[in-house]
């Protein structure tokens, strides 16, 4: 497999179905009543900015927001913000409020894992098999399945394992000299900042 700068290939991306679903219900929701409020006879900016704002806002904190394992490390998808640490620089994996990517000594929250009251299950989860998902157990959630704080700290928990033992054998596919990148999300900002100005030119119109 070549490995390229450019972003790599997900091999599983986690998020929660309740967020989703509260993401799609607030994007309908304003969507609507944009459009309901543009076709109205006296179509007002700042109702139409606020629904479109909470179009954004259904996207940006709720449907966009993931945690993206690849075979070079984890990607946190945070509203605004893009975070990915290579396998080589994970120390831990903390199931707080949300779930916790411990890396350099500081821990990165990912706040698409929110966490509630959740019970060990008796059997871990296998890995990837070399991190390409080749094994994938039964009770590991699929990608279209919504992921919690337990699950999902145990997928990555046994990934970093395996990337371990994949530097341990000195394996060639094991992808290390990477850095933790940190990079602002421009489509969230301009998602939200648009239905502003909206909202701004119809109060001073």
């Amino acid at each position: 497999m070549s490995r390229s700068t450019s972003a790599p290939e997900a091999l599983r991306t986690l998020r929660q179905r309740g967020s989703v679903a509260l993401g799609i219900v607030a994007m309908s929701l304003g969507g609507l009543m944009a459009v309901l409020s543009v076709f109205s006879g006296e179509p007002s900016l700042v109702l139409i900015g606020a629904m479109l704002l909470l179009v954004a806002i259904g996207w940006v904190l709720f449907i966009r927001p993931s945690v993206v394992l690849t075979i070079v490390g984890v990607g946190l998808e945070n509203p605004f913000r893009r975070t990915t640490i290579p396998w080589s620089h994970i120390e831990d994996v903390s199931p707080r409020w949300n779930l916790e990517v411990w890396a350099g000594g500081k821990a990165y929250p990912a706040w698409a894992i929110a966490s509630h009251i959740e019970r060990p299950k008796r059997q871990g989860i296998p890995g990837y098999g070399k991190l390409g998902l080749d094994e994938v157990a039964t009770n590991a959630p699929k990608p279209s399945e919504g992921a919690t704080v337990g699950s999902a700290s145990r997928l990555i928990e046994t990934a970093m394992s395996e990337y371990a033992q994949l530097v341990a054998e000195g394996d060639s596919a094991a992808v290390t000299g990477r850095e933790i990148t940190r990079t602002w999300d421009w489509l969230d900002i301009a998602c939200v900042v648009a239905p502003l100005l909206v909202i701004l030119v119809g109060i001073v119109s």
